[in-house]
């Protein structure tokens, strides 16, 4: 009546570990484009008094390109022209076309010299802090843009300019206040508004921040990134039903990052479609043989959370693409351990050995598939191989407990009490908390002397 004692807490169900499905919602990966600066190359300023007679001739010429914003024209034309004895405001000029035409380190050259040449041109150093903030020197770019606010400049373009650097660098209050004074100025730039919106997000000021994702929604309804935007302040807030529906518009509008599908589809998994789910994960931009190590495991445990739920046909359909999208082998062991159980509970068992040995073929260090090819064989009285499996599980460090409960129990079945005694003894030395043993070690010694 012994044979079959079972020791507490040996074999209980596994729990999957599935971050940021069952524990914290996640993060998306959302990113501010750079906005698209304009430049104001406003020749008829106070500044064009500064100009040489001979470079306000030369202006005149140049006057048709830039009224049509023919700016790699004007470059043509100004290349032809020695830069060595450029005024500062004819410096300033030569440089802003070089930024408007994405040239920014040729332009940091010439617009240093118009700021050293005449350091109380406003724009001079905006621009100058233009072209470092386009060529991430942040210390610099604040250096230039803020001496350009204490000469006067109050330009959306310089607030927006300042807020877009505050965010970079981390300093989203900072970036709140400086977005408002952009918007206060040209309240119809979109640009500026967005930025506020990630703003609000990075503070946390989430009921702000959702209040203008509806505004702006509501006038771009079509805009990827404010769904996205949207999806991850209801993510933040707690509100996964939101987050999803806001992120699956985002999907419907474009939106193929690798790893805000994977979030969707864990998303799905708890509060959507199962079936989704799976189809997310099994897309061209996730299945793929360069899958990167969050894919996999995105992948893995999914298949781990459809075997202990019992869902077999997206199971399977989840493992079908897997096969057929040649993804790296260690992947595909682990995936092997989920068909192993559904093999197991649906009573295919030579399917599941052959799938637990497959595994370990391809990763021979794959606990679970040691632990659960050796429960397999012992549930099948196959005792001695069981207890190979066991004994090379029981070299890995966060399966020693498992594999020596494992091995104790098959011990325990072919009534080897007095080994089974020894390897729950060696448990209690090494985990002292399992004082719930010592139950099963004294109905151990007491069938040892009842043989005797």
């Amino acid at each position: 009546m012994f044979k079959y004692l079972h020791l507490s807490l040996i074999f209980s169900a596994l729990t999957i570990s599935f971050s940021n499905v069952h524990g914290a919602l996640p993060e998306l990966a959302l990113s501010l484009e750079e906005p698209s600066w304009s430049f104001l190359i406003d020749n008829q300023s106070s500044q064009a008094t500064e100009l040489t007679d001979d470079e306000r001739r030369y202006l005149r010429d140049l006057q048709p390109a830039l009224q049509q914003a023919d700016y790699d024209a004007a470059e043509r034309s100004l290349n032809q022209r020695s830069s060595s004895d450029d005024s500062a405001a004819f410096s300033l000029l030569r440089g802003q076309i070089l930024l408007a035409n994405g040239k920014d380190q040729q332009a940091i050259v010439h617009l240093k010299k118009a700021v050293e040449s005449h350091s109380d041109f406003a724009a001079s150093q905006r621009s100058l802090g233009l072209a470092y903030l386009r060529t991430d020197n942040s210390k610099l770019a604040r250096r230039h843009l803020q001496k350009a606010i204490e000469l006067g400049d109050q330009s959306a373009q310089l607030y927006g300019q300042l807020a877009y650097l505050n965010l970079r660098e981390g300093m989203a209050s900072s970036a709140i206040s400086g977005y408002q004074q952009a918007l206060f100025l040209d309240a119809d730039n979109e640009e500026w508004a967005r930025g506020l919106l990630y703003a609000l997000t990075r503070a946390e000021a989430l009921p702000q921040a959702q209040a203008l994702a509806e505004q702006l929604l509501e006038k771009q309804s079509s805009s990827k990134e404010l769904w996205m935007l949207r999806s991850q302040i209801a993510l933040r807030q707690s509100k996964p039903l939101q987050a999803l529906s806001s992120l699956e518009s985002a999907i419907s509008l474009g939106e193929d990052k690798a790893e805000n599908l994977i979030i969707a589809a864990q998303l799905h998994l708890n509060h959507g479609s199962v079936e989704r789910s799976v189809q997310l994960l099994t897309s061209g931009k996730i299945m793929i043989p360069s899958m990167t190590e969050q894919q996999q495991q995105a992948v893995i445990q999914t298949a781990a959370w459809l075997a202990q739920q019992q869902q077999w046909d997206q199971l399977q359909t989840l493992l079908r693409a897997s096969r057929n999208s040649g993804i790296p082998a260690k992947a595909q062991a682990s995936l092997s351990i989920s068909k192993a159980r559904m093999d197991i509970e649906t009573g295919n068992h030579s399917g599941a050995e052959k799938a637990l040995k497959s595994a370990l073929r391809n990763d021979p260090t794959l606990g679970d598939a040691l632990i659960t090819l050796a429960d397999l064989l012992r549930d099948q009285k196959r005792y001695q191989q069981a207890i190979m499996y066991y004994q090379r599980a029981e070299v890995l460090p966060d399966l020693e407990e498992r594999a020596l409960l494992g091995r104790a129990q098959a011990h325990i079945e072919q009534s080897e009490y007095d080994e089974a005694l020894r390897l729950l003894g060696q448990v209690v030395r090494n985990n002292p908390t399992r004082q719930d043993l010592h139950a099963s070690m004294r109905s151990l010694r007491n069938m040892t002397r009842n043989r005797r």
